[in-house]
């Protein structure tokens, strides 16, 4: 029998999905949020982009395609304003010798022309509506979203309740119930517990080693210029340049990003949340490889920015399935040939978390895996797949139970 309520901790693009996912299947979900609005963490950008990084035909590049596009299928079921979501498509450029190989290796594999296709910088250049600089990768599909719009609406659900201002700091089964606590005081109960709090994951795991890391991004914002108002798609090269968007100071800026520094997942966020100047400069320079005279007329048009903390593992895969009992696991170490229902899961606990700088396009995919393993459904992706996400994997790892490790 299907569980009927859910809790899931954590308000960003993570947990809104879940929360939806779960939702969308008739359980009555209760949404923990510590901050006082949904997206104030990694997933509070001014725009998040959505669109697949490919590399071959390998395991991570059919997640990441399969990421893309449930989210897209996903946003558009949604309705958003246009002025909230766009699929003005993005050109993923060849801009040196190693990403011209990948982008020839990718266009390839023959991907339906609706997925992406090979365009040369003169393609490229009247698809984007400013000088390229080089051949590319065009996505016709992919897509910029106002992740804050984005998430309240995910959650203006009837079967979703929002408790904001809720740092969760334990969790109790008790008699086939999960017990939250927020400053010592029970809030909520329910069947099923997903914990998609990113870096704050770990400590309500504490037995269970995540090896999550905190990933310092800082994105720019550009004021648009005549020319660079012209621009019409995504382009990427070492980043990430969106066309010109109207945001909340009443102007249309381009949001530049990101830049990527992993830190310790121990240590203190305020530390690392300040506007950099040699980040937004850092962020300039790759327009340098998009157009040479488009990063020339952008100087001195930075107008602001964002700095926030992501959360990823070593090996970049997220953590997203159910939750062994890691005390009783080491006192009782399995055999390596141990089945995998053999092992102690804990019934009703769940993880969605670490997805780096990819989250909108690969949380949604791992919230419908949730709600599938929760709900008894047929998987959304391959078993080899789940295995990869299942977050449990570093500790088998470390118990030299590599089998058990791949397994979902």
């Amino acid at each position: 029998m299907a569980p009927k309520t859910a809790i899931v901790i954590g308000g960003g693009i993570a947990g809104c999905s879940t929360a939806y996912a779960l939702a969308q299947r008739g359980l009555q979900v209760t949404l923990l949020e510590r901050h006082a609005n949904l997206a104030s963490e990694a997933s509070g950008n001014p725009l998040a982009m959505l669109y697949p990084r490919l590399s071959g035909d390998n395991v991570t590049s059919e997640f990441a395609l399969a990421g893309y596009l449930h989210s897209l299928a996903l946003f558009k079921s949604l309705d958003l304003s246009p002025s909230d979501f766009n699929t003005c498509g993005m050109l993923q450029l060849g801009f040196n010798a190693r990403e011209l190989a990948r982008i020839q290796k990718v266009a390839a594999q023959n991907h339906p022309d609706h997925i992406l296709n090979y365009v040369t910088q003169f393609e490229a250049s009247a698809l984007a509506g400013i000088d390229i600089a080089h051949d590319a990768l065009y996505f016709p599909n992919a897509a910029w979203v106002k992740p804050q719009l984005l998430c309240r609406r995910l959650t203006q659900h009837d079967n979703i309740s929002i408790i904001t201002l809720s740092n969760v700091y334990n969790i109790l089964k008790i008699n086939n119930l999960f017990e939250i606590y927020v400053a010592g005081n029970i809030i909520v109960k329910a069947e099923v517990v997903v914990i998609a709090n990113a870096n704050d994951a770990q400590y309500l795991c504490q037995n269970l080693p995540l090896n999550t890391q905190t990933v310092r991004g800082q994105v720019s914002l550009l004021n648009a210029t005549d020319t660079s108002s012209n621009l019409q798609t995504i382009v990427c090269s070492d980043g990430y340049f969106s066309p010109a968007v109207l945001q909340q100071n009443a102007r249309h800026c381009h949001c530049l990003g990101a830049t990527f520094s992993a830190t310790p997942a121990s240590s203190t966020k305020q530390d690392n949340l300040h506007i950099d100047d040699k980040d937004h400069l850092a962020n300039l320079d790759k327009i340098n490889n998009i157009s040479p005279k488009l990063h020339q007329a952008l100087q001195g048009n930075i107008t602001g920015g964002r700095v926030s903390q992501r959360c990823a593992t070593p090996d970049y895969w997220p953590l997203a399935g159910q939750l062994l009992d890691a005390a009783a696991l080491t006192a009782n170490p399995p055999r390596p040939s141990a089945a995998t229902n053999s092992l102690p899961w804990i019934d009703g606990l769940y993880m969605n978390v670490a997805h780096g700088s990819k989250g909108f396009t690969s949380a949604p995919l791992c919230a419908e895996l949730l709600a599938c393993l929760i709900c008894n459904e047929t998987l959304p992706i391959s078993g080899e797949l789940a295995g990869r996400l299942n977050p449990n994997r570093f500790l088998l790892k470390e118990m030299g139970l590599k089998r058990l490790a791949k397994m979902g």
